[in-house]
């Protein structure tokens, strides 16, 4: 898939991971179109948006699709890193329900709401080629201490496998990257240094991923047109 200005739709674009391909296409002066609750005013075609409820959701999508009645690729970059066991038994509290259904709404909820007005608006205009990516984790197969993270992002997985079968025939690609421990402001600032020190030397090639290997992985899913419903793990072989 070839991509042109104003064809890109990114949620969470200025976060860890968003601010990657954000860059890379705005220095490609591609002027990807950006949502993120974070205030910015000297980015293109940026739209501030706490996507907290479905109906902010559905009106806002809405008007960026009249805006930009190009877009083709949705991109999920919004998400929640959460460590919280389901019984802490030091402090012996079970874990916060605040805190359960947040990191739900934000890996789970949100993505599939802005996925699902992305397909409306595509299946209802003449056919094209359209693509959705999201992102799970290395951790969506389970890990101590994350229990209900690693079940949200194993659900993200498993929507983007079944919408692949439910809405291809319609032209739209449904793809996953499973991101390892990245060199990222949010890895550094989740783990401490010492539990770092140790996921590394578990590596196979003993470091972290870098930005550009996510951004090649990126730009390798909407260049490849038989990549669909399936997930690109980035992790370095763990």
């Amino acid at each position: 898939m070839k991509i042109k200005k104003n064809e890109i739709l990114i949620i969470g674009g200025l976060g860890s991971i968003g601010s990657i391909i954000s860059n890379y296409l705005l220095k490609k002066n591609l002027d990807p179109i950006i949502i993120d609750k974070v205030k910015n005013k000297s980015i293109k075609n940026f739209f501030k948006i706490n996507l907290n409820n479905k109906s902010i959701i559905e009106k806002s999508l809405k008007k960026i699709f009249k805006k930009f009645p190009n877009i083709k690729i949705l991109i999920n970059c919004n998400g929640l890193i959460h460590n919280e066991l389901i019984y802490d038994f030091i402090r012996k509290k079970v874990h916060s329900e605040k805190n359960l259904i947040n990191i739900f709404k934000q890996n789970v909820i949100i993505p599939y709401l802005t996925s699902g007005y992305f397909i409306k608006n595509i299946i209802e205009k003449p056919p094209k080629q359209s693509l959705i990516i999201n992102f799970s984790s290395v951790n969506s197969s389970g890990v101590v201490g994350q229990s209900a993270y690693s079940a949200s992002k194993k659900s993200i997985e498993i929507l983007t496998k079944t919408w692949a079968k439910e809405f291809s025939y319609h032209k739209i690609r449904f793809a996953c990257i499973a991101p390892g421990y990245i060199n990222l402001q949010s890895t550094n600032k989740k783990t401490k240094k010492k539990k770092l020190n140790k996921i590394i030397n578990e590596i196979p090639i003993n470091r972290l991923g870098k930005k550009n290997e996510i951004l090649n992985a990126i730009l390798f899913i909407i260049k490849n047109d038989y990549f669909n419903g399936k997930v690109l793990q980035i992790d370095g072989g763990l």
